[in-house]
């Protein structure tokens, strides 16, 4: 059977190899009651430094209201003592740490009645779209990095997945649903399978560098891993869709 151009594209994206992308840091300084600047748009993978640059204690806090508490992505405190923080927006925040839009509006709780508030929209690719089935270690993460341009570097990442464990990674085009070993699989039809086994962490690592053909197209990824405390023997990652830039 001869695979459509995008598969082989496709094929090609999982076979190759690719470097690290350079990364951002972008500075947010806190004066008198402000963030300074207030809003900032960023890739996913960049960085966030928040600084301290004089005055009373600040804090920068996940969320739009006064109140710290553990469903907040982020607090720091910025004082004499900790004058700065750096937080990293990569894919593994984003989808453990899920907002609508990529969105993450933060406040400064003591200064937040004089309307110190400040806002971080991350542009991603990747989307997570759930479906994870645990195993022993819980649900194993699937995520990515890289901003999937041609010829950029990239890689798919995964977590969490039993150790030295067979798995096979599936690949589509086409956001379905499937009943799967007591699951659900999202890439169907399945296009692509690329079999591999878990690293001693019961993690993955694939580096890639984009190819060129894919410009617009979504592709759907989840990985499927021999996991005896799983049921019906097998975990599954979330998926995950790839948007080709």
């Amino acid at each position: 059977m001869q695979l459509p151009r995008p598969c082989l594209a496709l094929a090609a994206l999982l076979l190759a190899v690719g470097a690290t992308s350079a990364q951002t840091t972008h500075p947010v300084s806190t004066t008198n009651t402000k963030f300074t600047p207030k809003h900032l748009v960023i890739p996913a993978g960049d960085s966030v430094q928040w600084t301290w640059t004089g005055g009373n204690l600040h804090t920068a806090t996940e969320g739009t209201d006064n109140v710290i508490d553990p469903t907040d992505a982020f607090s720091y405190i910025l004082d004499q003592w900790t004058s700065s923080w750096t937080h990293h927006f990569n894919t593994k925040f984003l989808f453990e740490h899920p907002r609508p839009g990529h969105f993450y509006p933060y406040v400064c709780v003591p200064h937040f009645v004089f309307g110190m508030t400040g806002t971080i929209t991350v542009q991603s690719p990747w989307s997570n779209r759930g479906f994870a089935k645990g195993g022993a270690l819980g649900d194993p993460l699937l995520y990515g990095e890289g901003d999937l341009t041609v010829g950029s570097p990239a890689v798919i990442l995964m977590e969490n997945g039993p150790p030295l464990a067979p798995a096979a990674l599936f690949l589509g085009l086409v956001e379905g649903a499937a009943a799967f070993k007591g699951g659900t699989l999202v890439p169907v039809p399945i296009l692509l399978q690329l079999d591999l086994v878990t690293d001693a962490s019961g993690g993955l690592t694939l580096p890639f560098g984009t190819p060129a053909g894919l410009s617009g197209l979504p592709a759907y990824l989840q990985v499927a891993m021999a996991d005896a405390t799983a049921t019906k023997g097998v975990a599954l990652s979330n998926a995950m869709e790839a948007l080709f830039q």
